[in-house]
């Protein structure tokens, strides 16, 4: 795929322009309908890259050889690399996003009362990558941190993925927040892949015996949430309450 004889004289029309258009803006000013398809692709290629790479090895060539367009293409509607490495860090994080919404609707569509096992597949299959792409995964997240428009992006998604997986957890009548849940899979899937486990196994056991312990808790408190004091009270052991009374 290569770029167009009219995209090409557009190129040169916008270059004349540029110097009076704010840089913001300049993206968006230079696609047209035509253009969108061409943009969407070079997106989705710099996408897959990140995904099976890391940020690292992403560069104009590196698209628009994945992207089977010209060089060209690839500076031409964006604001530079960073506008695009933002714009596919948008993508695979919405791709994330996408994946644990359906199964919020599988979890939600379920007839009966899952027991625990099943949680743990429901609960897995929202959170960790699919084809078992695990260490791609996992090296890109942590690289995206040496990335700043893939870090931005990627928190900029989180909200979309947490609320997902809040259905999910809902749906299981479970107390437990995504931000916790995610923290125990993520860190369940580094330690197996650093020390050459099963890391769907290992996700599995660490999850089944959270599980198992949060049954009947109250719900997690997210960091620098506020606790009342009645809640407080309500987790002290009895003793302690009765030695409070007394006071």
């Amino acid at each position: 795929m290569s770029m167009s004889t009219t995209d090409a004289d557009t190129a040169g029309d916008a270059a004349s322009s540029d110097a009076s258009t704010p840089a913001g803006s300049r993206a968006e000013s230079r696609v047209t309908p035509r253009g969108e398809d061409r943009r969407q692709a070079i997106i989705e290629a710099a996408a897959a890259i990140i995904r099976e790479s890391g940020p690292s090895a992403i560069s104009h060539r590196s698209v628009a050889k994945r992207a089977g367009c010209s060089l060209s293409a690839t500076t031409y509607y964006f604001d530079g690399l960073e506008d695009l490495l933002h714009q596919a860090g948008l993508v695979n994080i919405g791709l994330w996003a996408s994946r644990a919404e359906h199964v919020a609707d599988r979890v939600e569509a379920f007839k009966g009362v899952p027991d625990i096992p099943q949680r743990v597949r429901f609960i897995l299959q929202a959170t960790l990558p699919a084809h078992g792409a695990y260490f791609g995964h996992y090296l890109q997240l942590i690289s995206a941190s040496q990335a700043s428009p893939v870090k931005h992006a990627y928190r900029q998604g989180r909200q979309r993925l947490n609320a997902a997986l809040r259905r999910v957890l809902r749906q299981l009548d479970s107390p437990l927040e995504p931000e916790m849940v995610i923290a125990i899979v993520d860190g369940a899937a580094v330690t197996a892949l650093s020390e050459g486990w099963n890391v769907k196994s290992t996700a599995a056991g660490l999850l089944t015996d959270l599980i198992s312990l949060a049954h009947g808790m109250p719900s997690f408190q997210v960091p620098g949430a506020a606790v009342g004091a009645a809640a407080a009270n309500a987790t002290l052991p009895a003793a302690v309450k009765a030695s409070s009374s007394t006071r």
